[in-house]
């Protein structure tokens, strides 16, 4: 049996940039996203980092901008750990602000711009297994770079894009069929950590590798103790807001943490144009950036857009249907009903869903290169994708410089 070390560096075999292409596409997503977020950081003010309903630096911060110790430890139910994931990036900030030097807006972006950039390279490398061309493989990871909300993630110290970051590596997991008690722990400690809803989606994660609900919860058991040992960390802050809130417990724990919408709204309409559409092309053709109108999108220029997007999603569907017995597509079916009962069925989040597509839209590439990977032709199959990337590129791009 492996030790932990050698468990640990398996897994971080898999994540490292192993060959000369890796490493290029590496570089160029830092690059890619660094033209997009520092523009933005040079314009930016604190005041204004509430944007499109991100959070942005929100679960971070206090009013002041200063990012505290005891600020990482702070309960919160909807988002466990995700705080103390930016320790290394507080511990930094803290250090700084005593010397009397404030970057603390750079520097967090600077976390968001490393966290994109990998994902992409997650993505590359998943496509790499699933034996497509190099190509074809960047064709469809520049896609994933032009798509809306790829775009606003990168300048959002939020927790959609750090469930992006470990949502590709579960993918990645998958491709690769590689796992062990630590990938499993670290797995565990950072998506359910980020994201609480999560918990389910690594239980199905674990249910399509097992195949059994006797070996599932076995794994699961032996996948927790990270998480809890860190998580621990946690209840003096739950007991004390306990103490603060004469509410009961059943307020302190929630808090505002779970919101539902009402019934009239139109639900066919919100999971079309906010769910499906809005995270791949922009409705905005300027403001996107400082704009609260997250429920009533504004209709696009033109009803033709809608026709990229339904190219996407028709090869996605056909994708689905071509590969349904491969885990990867089970994982992301019972990962995106789930995400679809949440918002449409409970009603959480219902009327800002555009926004919760950093659980799934690191997907769609992949989906599509088991779509082309199926073709034995696909000369013509790639051109049209590689033109729908063009369009959503320059357009998503225009968009957001022109709101700047």
């Amino acid at each position: 049996m492996k030790s932990i070390y050698d468990q640990l560096c398996a897994f971080l075999r898999i994540l490292y940039p192993s060959n000369k292409p890796e490493r290029f596409v590496l570089i160029g997503l830092l690059l890619y996203f660094c033209s997009i977020s520092i523009p933005f950081c040079l314009g930016v003010q604190p005041e204004q980092l509430g944007m499109l309903g991100y959070d942005t630096a929100g679960h971070l911060t206090v009013p002041s901008m200063k990012i505290s110790l005891e600020n990482c430890l702070s309960w919160n139910l909807r988002h466990p750990l995700y705080r103390l994931m930016y320790l290394p990036f507080i511990i930094i900030n803290e250090g700084l602000l005593l010397i009397g030097i404030d970057i603390t807006w750079p520097l967090f972006a600077s976390s968001t711009i490393i966290l994109m950039s990998l994902s992409g390279l997650y993505i590359f490398k998943a496509l790499r297994l699933l034996c497509l061309s190099i190509r074809d493989s960047i064709i469809l990871l520049v896609m994933f770079c032009s798509f809306a909300h790829t775009i606003m993630l990168s300048i959002q110290v939020d927790s959609f894009n750090m469930s992006m970051f470990w949502g590709s590596i579960v993918v990645l997991l998958i491709v690769s069929g590689i796992h062990n008690n630590v990938t499993d722990n670290l797995l565990f400690l950072g998506f359910a950590g980020t994201t609480s809803t999560n918990f389910i989606k690594v239980v199905f994660y674990h249910l399509i590798e097992e195949r059994s609900i006797k070996r599932t919860c076995d794994r699961l058991i032996k996948s927790i103790p990270l998480f809890c040992i860190l998580f621990i960390l946690t209840i003096p802050n739950l007991c004390s807001r306990i103490a603060e809130r004469p509410r009961g417990l059943l307020y302190a724990i929630m808090g505002d943490s779970f919101s539902f919408q009402g019934t009239d709204v139109n639900k066919w309409q919100l999971f079309i144009d906010n769910f499906l559409c809005d995270p791949i092309l922009f409705h905005h053709t300027d403001g996107i950036i400082y704009s609260h109108e997250t429920t009533h999108l504004p209709p696009y220029p033109t009803p033709l857009f809608y026709i990229p997007i339904t190219i996407i999603f028709m090869m996605v569907v056909i994708s689905i249907i071509q590969n349904h017995r491969h885990h990867l597509i089970q994982f992301f079916c019972c990962s995106f009903g789930f995400d679809i009962l949440m918002h449409f069925g409970i009603g959480y989040g219902m009327e800002e869903a555009q926004l919760f597509c950093g659980h799934w839209l690191f997907f769609l590439p992949i989906l599509l290169g088991m779509f082309i990977k199926n073709l034995s032709t696909n000369k013509y199959l790639t051109t049209l994708i590689a033109l729908v990337t063009m369009f959503l590129l320059i357009y998503n791009i225009f968009c957001y410089y022109y709101s700047l």
